[in-house]
């Protein structure tokens, strides 16, 4: 007999033992419900681990989900530089001396041969005007400050008419606006106005040589060197190249480049004069300055525009050093060169014009240079400069990045044009058509943005990768 039967026996009598079913049943009673609850409470601590796991792993389903995605990785495909493909024409440099061909907004300068720093007689006053303008500038359309002629001026004018110079004549107590002493200084090439000029700016011929030197410094034509403010002095000297960023420099003030481009000035005392530059207003002679000395020959510089695409590319051409009498050479002309050979004038031992020989050259040379300027397509619409990839991309690839529009510069043929691209973070879901960065076309003085779009809509995340990868 089992121990809880035993007490379930119960003394009757004389100290015997009887057996109560009833308690027996109530025993049994007890031990099942105790084995339910301890079922019970099992069956509710596996569900509520299980409902806690089912919390928790929904949780982090639901903080998966919610995460954002990483932005597309763009990968640039544009080269750096992009380069002018048209074919660069052959330039009819001067056989002797030196010549140079510029194109400023394009930052295009060439020299033929060595840069050799050489007298530029007149050249110089194109200096001369350039510091006057920083130090007093003048409206265009205005006439400036008054200047009053002193008996030092015209001391200094007697002193270069007797030396056969070129003047302009000039009376004490004249008055001249800045204007008129510019066009003196730039239409006439009056040495003895160059004389008064730096001395009315600077106080001293010596002072102001010192302010010239600094600003040729300043231009970058460093191989240059002034010693007087006219250029009659061999002393002043420079190169081709150095002529043209100097000549660039003054057309790209307004009143610089009026005045070197009239053919004609009237003057207090002199009356009405021409502009020694004979080419100017012929031929899209713009400007801008000549320049004879025994010691420099026969030095020009022109400017003349080009139009391209809407726009107006300037054009410069200088030649240094050019004999005066008949040369011995002709320049040579490629034979698919649409430019006429250069026909040089019979030399008839007339000495009055030293740049009969020159004009000629320079003109072919200018006309040369003007028709090589080009409008060049550095991009086109629709073109590809990027891609932004996505790691769900999936069968649809990544997103092409385009340029919005197409763009074109003024250029020299052979020409690089340098490429900076600047894409931001590009964000799934983002439509087609969206501006995600710029792509800039750089090219001498020239700046060129172009938009950057998205070719399609950047796909987004499945809910079962952002799952499996959030």
């Amino acid at each position: 007999m089992s121990t809880d039967n035993l007490k379930e026996l119960r003394p009757v009598g004389d100290g015997e033992l009887s057996f109560d079913p009833l308690a027996s049943e109530a025993v049994v009673s007890r031990t099942e419900r105790a084995t339910l609850r301890r079922k019970r409470r099992r069956r509710w601590s596996v569900v509520t681990v299980a409902v806690i796991v089912v919390v928790l792993v929904a949780g982090l389903a639901g903080l998966r989900l919610q995460t954002r995605p990483p932005m597309a990785a763009v990968s640039v495909s544009s080269a750096s530089t992009v380069r002018v493909g048209v074919p660069s024409p052959p330039i009819p440099w001067p056989v002797a001396g030196q010549g140079a061909v510029a194109v400023p907004s394009a930052g295009f300068l060439a020299q033929s041969g060595p840069e050799t720093p050489v007298a530029v007689a007149s050249l110089t006053k194109m200096v001369t005007a350039l510091v006057v303008l920083r130090d007093h500038p003048l409206p265009a359309g205005g006439a400036g400050p008054p200047i009053t002629i002193t008996a030092g001026d015209v001391a200094q004018y007697d002193a270069d008419l007797a030396s056969d110079q070129s003047t302009v004549p000039i009376v004490v107590g004249e008055v001249l606006s800045e204007r008129q002493a510019l066009e003196a200084l730039l239409i006439v090439s009056a040495n003895d106005v160059a004389y008064a000029l730096a001395v009315w700016d600077a106080g001293s011929q010596s002072v102001f040589v010192a302010k010239m030197n600094r600003e040729a410094s300043a231009l970058g034509a460093t191989r240059s060197h002034y010693v007087d403010a006219s250029g009659y002095d061999p002393g002043s000297v420079s190169t081709a190249s150095d002529s043209l960023r100097i000549a660039a420099a003054g057309m790209a003030i307004p009143t610089f480049a009026h005045v070197v481009g009239m053919r004609s000035v009237v003057l207090p005392v002199a009356g009405t004069v021409s502009n020694v530059v004979t080419e100017i207003g012929t031929g899209g002679v713009v400007g801008v300055k000549s320049g004879f000395t025994p010691q420099a020959g026969a030095c020009l510089v022109l400017a003349t525009e080009r139009e391209v695409g809407g726009h107006e590319a300037l054009v410069l051409v200088a030649a240094l050093g050019q004999p005066t009498s008949s040369p011995a050479y002709r320049v040579p002309i490629d034979p698919s060169s649409s430019s006429a050979p250069v026909a040089f004038p019979a030399d008839d031992g007339n000495p009055v014009d030293a740049f009969r020989f020159t004009r000629p050259l320079v003109d072919n040379l200018l006309a040369v240079a003007r028709s090589a300027v080009v409008w060049a397509p550095i991009v086109v619409r629709h073109q590809r400069l990027a891609t932004a990839a996505t790691p769900w991309d999936g069968r649809s690839g990544p997103v092409h990045v385009l340029a919005a529009h197409g763009a074109a510069l003024a250029a020299w043929p052979g020409q690089t044009v340098r490429v900076s691209t600047r894409i931001g973070k590009v964000r799934d879901g983002a439509p087609a058509g969206e501006v995600v960065g710029q792509a800039s076309y750089r090219l001498g003085a020239q700046d060129v943005a172009v938009p950057l779009v998205l070719s399609r809509a950047v796909p987004k995340p499945g809910w079962w990768w952002r799952l499996v990868h959030g």
